[in-house]
């Protein structure tokens, strides 16, 4: 996996800004993965595609991840650091052969296609219905559902062999002391650097364009070191 360079940047954030958050974090692992068709990559299960987003969130933008979330106790917000070299330590991959068999039935782990699908669900009840039966192996759409123990069985062993998929940090206020799980979304951390850096980078096109006439290419093509010492010298004395 490559980490995203400055152009890709931009591209992503162009063409993500009207799409589904699962959507995004495809198109950035396609982008960084040259080579990888992107039906293959909705096809491997949800927690791969959370490690691989983190992975390329810390490449690209570093391994200290800056996160914020606001006590359900008492409101206060909190400010906190992410360690993702630590964390992707921590968690441990799907297998490649994620099949098991259960309560007369064959099941899969499911994959970021399965939960797009179950993002379009009216409600979770709904979803989880859409997402047994894209895992279930073999048999009708109108057999019966595991329900109760039976079902929740078969989610712990998903989460047994894909701990990744549902990542929770562990908080506690430092007003309160009230102690909570927040879950962890690697789109959304990823999408929120990729906008922050789209609009730092559109910024230096347009006052190194305004100063200098250079278009976004000539720009992108200076490198971070070079186009901050032209914005320097373009705020200390504008080129005419």
């Amino acid at each position: 996996m490559d980490a995203l360079i400055e152009s890709q940047i931009l591209a992503l954030w162009e063409a993500g800004r009207d799409r589904h958050p699962i959507d995004r974090g495809l198109q950035a692992l396609a982008m960084a993965m040259p080579g990888a068709a992107l039906q293959e990559l909705a096809a491997r299960p949800v927690g791969w595609r959370t490690l691989a987003l983190l992975r390329l969130r810390r490449d690209t933008f570093g391994q200290r991840l800056a996160a914020c979330a606001d006590c359900p106790a008492c409101g206060s917000a909190m400010e906190f650091d992410v360690d993702l070299a630590a964390l992707l330590d921590a968690v441990s991959e799907p297998p490649d052969d994620s099949v098991f068999e259960a309560h007369g039935a064959s099941w899969r782990l499911p994959s970021s296609r399965d939960q797009a699908l179950a993002a379009h669900a009216a409600d979770g009840a709904e979803a989880l219905i859409i997402l047994l039966r894209a895992c279930r192996q073999g048999g009708a759409d109108d057999t019966a559902l595991p329900q109760g123990a039976a079902l929740d069985d078969i989610e712990a062993r998903m989460e047994a062999l894909d701990p990744a998929a549902n990542i929770e940090l562990s908080l506690s206020c430092v007003d309160c002391a009230h102690e909570w799980a927040l879950a962890l979304d690697a789109d959304a951390c990823l999408w929120e650097d990729i906008t922050a850096c789209a609009r730092a980078l559109l910024l230096d096109v347009h006052r190194l364009a305004r100063a200098y006439g250079w278009t976004e290419g000539q720009v992108l093509a200076l490198g971070p070191g070079r186009r901050a010492a032209y914005l320097d010298l373009a705020d200390r004395e504008p080129a005419p």
